[in-house]
């Protein structure tokens, strides 16, 4: 019964915010963010169980990790590009990874967060698989990395071009890196309207940072445990 509920209700609002964010491309009219709180604001309103609304919308979940490894469409036909600018990306994006789980550190630190809370949080910027993963072999709550994941997305997917535009970075490579070490699928998702070579090196950087992360958080947390 969910299932002819749920499916054709998450769909309408997708397509309705797409349809108008083409007519009105403010980045608040995201086709993530909107559907979200809508669906999360009905749910409450009709005090529905969530696992009976996911339980209904499983076959868009199902599809969730062949649209992943469609963003490599992209890196295919700019890989020439890639390749000969494969020192500055790795460079961009090792240094992105330092920072964003440094940073989360750091100030989570500040804020007193507890040691379980910080392992969470310090995956935000990669694919909410990985994050899950990695924030769980440091003693973290893969549901939460998960939620920290989808609010960063939808964060970064709002922001991230403005913000870009705003500190007058216009180049398309730069931009696509930026978006995919910051804000992961729902970036390079984002990216990925905007041209064929952002959403290339938004779906590279979306991959590097999270094999990178995967390697470098457990060895950095060691060193905030150490330190602290």
């Amino acid at each position: 019964m969910m299932f002819w509920f749920a499916l054709p209700l998450t769909l309408a609002l997708y397509f309705m915010t797409r349809a108008l964010y083409r007519r009105l491309p403010w980045p608040v009219i995201n086709p993530v963010l909107i559907p979200t709180a809508a669906i999360i604001g009905l749910l409450l309103w009709l005090d529905l169980p969530l696992d009976q609304y996911q339980g209904g919308t499983a076959p868009l979940t199902a599809l969730l990790e062949p649209a992943v490894v469609a963003l490599a469409l992209p890196l295919y036909q700019q890989a020439r590009q890639i390749r000969d600018k494969l020192k500055p990306i790795l460079i961009c994006t090792l240094s992105a990874v330092f920072i964003s789980v440094c940073t989360t550190l750091g100030i989570g630190h500040l804020m007193g967060a507890d040691p379980a809370l910080l392992a969470s949080i310090a995956t935000k910027s990669i694919t909410t698989p990985l994050a899950m993963s990695v924030s769980q072999s440091l003693g973290g709550i893969p549901a939460i990395a998960a939620a920290v994941v989808v609010v960063v997305g939808i964060l970064g997917a709002l922001v991230g071009f403005p913000l870009l535009r705003l500190m007058r970075v216009t180049d398309p490579e730069a931009q696509g890196l930026a978006m995919g070490a910051c804000a992961h699928a729902i970036g390079t998702a984002a990216s990925a309207e905007q041209g064929i070579t952002q959403g290339a090196f938004s779906s590279l950087a979306m991959v590097v940072c999270g094999v990178l992360t995967a390697a470098v958080a457990p060895l950095l947390f060691a060193l905030y445990h150490w330190l602290t």
